[in-house]
């Protein structure tokens, strides 16, 4: 038990309650604990019933228990810690301003399209985000295929192709992963403007470094992933 409360003491602050929530409601659903229906995207519940937690709880639901599941939770694990702990270290506000614009873009495709669960595009914009400023890691995935983490999403979305799926979810995470990628870190080299601005609540409320999380280990910031025989991504939707 003090192993898996080291663990998850060990999870950045951010990564770890998005994780917890992911886990906690799609698990309950499952067992009857509640309507997955409560959870999903639906603007008419949102803006007749004004049932406003569908805003969020659509990016923490995945759907049915299942392999896919377990995917999604060690990609946004794996990589949501890795970011947080690195790219965003010290810097827990911008993390959360981070995945709160995302979440926000993606809302409008999202309203567009009528999906109902973009839980899985806001894991891609994490993984692509992490793939711009980790290019050079070494990664193998299916049959020992070897690539830099740089085509990391892109093999992903070839994957879920070659499994019969739509990769339209997932495509939709990538555009608004770069997105962001763009105005915060290309733009500002380009026009001396930054666009992308915490605001100052954000930074208050994360101040202390109780809230920023425990470093990686060596191993962990080393990289060099091994998928072994893969996996579908996003099988559920």
């Amino acid at each position: 038990m003090s192993d898996l409360q080291t663990w998850w003491n060990n999870i950045p602050i951010v990564t770890r309650w998005l994780f917890a929530l992911s886990l906690g409601l799609t698990i309950a659903p499952s067992f009857g604990l509640i309507s997955p229906y409560l959870l999903i995207l639906d603007f008419e519940s949102i803006f007749r019933k004004l049932q406003l937690w569908r805003l969020v709880t659509n990016f923490c639901f995945h759907g049915k228990l299942g392999l896919p599941f377990l995917i999604h939770m060690t990609f946004l694990y794996q990589y949501g810690s890795f970011l947080e702990n690195t790219q965003f270290a010290g810097q827990t506000a911008d993390y959360l301003w981070f995945l709160i614009i995302c979440g926000l873009v993606l809302l409008i495709p999202g309203y567009l399209m009528g999906a109902s669960i973009l839980s899985i595009s806001l894991i891609l914009a994490i993984i692509y985000y992490w793939s711009k400023k980790n290019p050079n890691m070494p990664m193998s995935f299916m049959f020992g295929l070897r690539f830099q983490s740089v085509y990391f999403p892109w093999v992903l979305i070839v994957f879920r192709v070659l499994m019969g799926g739509s990769p339209v979810m997932e495509l939709l995470g990538i555009l608004v992963g770069h997105v962001y990628y763009f105005f915060q870190d290309v733009y500002p080299l380009t026009s001396g403007i930054r666009l992308i601005k915490t605001p100052e609540f954000l930074r208050v409320w994360f101040q202390g470094p109780a809230a920023r999380g425990a470093p990686l280990d060596a191993g962990a910031r080393r990289g060099g992933h091994n998928w072994g025989q893969g996996y579908a991504l996003g099988g559920g939707h």
